[in-house]
């Protein structure tokens, strides 16, 4: 009897040993913690495109930059690259402007290269490809969303927390750059309120400045645009009732406009 209660205790305590190692092999490292906790997740750009419902086909399709944005084919350019030019995509499809976003579509799938994204992207330009022949809006919509979120959550759950934050800040910038310009064309107070994203941009500055790559923070380019970014975090913070006037709106323009030229230089 003595014999089995000492077996029962000595397995018990096997049991108990190896549930705290495998609680142990759950939990974050130190270092992995610390980036968990610093480095925010983003909403989604198509936030700022929600006012894009009550503006006319016609003109989301003027807002689509008329020459393709295009960087020297270097890491951190690829990255803010691909964020910008799928906020072109997402604004070329609500526009039907099917040129463009052909164009658009072909250089995405140039700059994968850097984040390991071939498939995604490739499977994307095919389907894509089919969706604008076919004038399937919907679901080229849709497609693009599906695209975006997977870019994103791969980025996220590989830790590549760099190419996460300056992908997405491409993104923003860009949303931000062209819903700006559309405000601008018909100016009025409650349409600013979309652009006030103060705290998603306090979020996107605060990643940009956990960024320590070496050869990332070293660049001139990545430099400015983080000064330009809390310059236009700032700006954003300085509304009236969530709105801003023309004159900042413009801002808003000139602000965008830079940080896109610096990542061309």
């Amino acid at each position: 009897m003595k014999t089995r209660l000492i077996i029962a205790m000595v397995l018990i305590l096997m049991l108990f040993l190896f549930a705290c190692k495998k609680k142990a092999e759950q939990v974050p490292n130190p270092e992995m913690a610390e980036q968990i906790t610093t480095f925010a997740p983003l909403p989604s750009f198509k936030e700022v495109y929600s006012t894009l419902e009550q503006v006319q086909v016609k003109d989301i399709s003027a807002a689509v930059p008329a020459t393709t944005y295009k960087t020297k084919q270097e890491d951190v350019r690829n990255a803010f690259s691909l964020g910008l030019l799928t906020a072109d995509a997402v604004l070329a499809a609500k526009g039907r402007n099917k040129s463009k976003l052909s164009d658009i579509s072909s250089q995405m799938m140039t700059l994968t290269s850097l984040l390991g994204l071939e498939s995604e992207v490739n499977r994307l330009g095919d389907d894509m490809k089919t969706m604008i022949e076919n004038d399937d809006w919907e679901n080229l919509d849709k497609a693009l969303d599906a695209h975006k979120e997977e870019v994103e959550l791969k980025l996220w759950e590989s830790e590549n927390f760099d190419n996460y934050t300056i992908m997405l800040m491409g993104g923003w910038v860009e949303a931000a750059n062209r819903i700006a310009w559309l405000i601008n064309q018909n100016y009025s107070a409650d349409r600013t309120k979309v652009l006030a994203q103060k705290g998603t941009f306090s979020h996107l500055l605060s990643n940009l400045k956990q960024i320590e790559t070496e050869y990332i923070v070293e660049q001139e380019a990545f430099s400015k645009a983080v000064t330009l970014t809390e310059e236009l975090k700032n700006l954003l913070d300085q509304d009236t009732d969530s709105t801003y006037t023309k004159e900042q709106i413009g801002e808003i323009v000139t602000k965008t406009d830079a940080i896109k030229a610096a990542f061309q230089e």
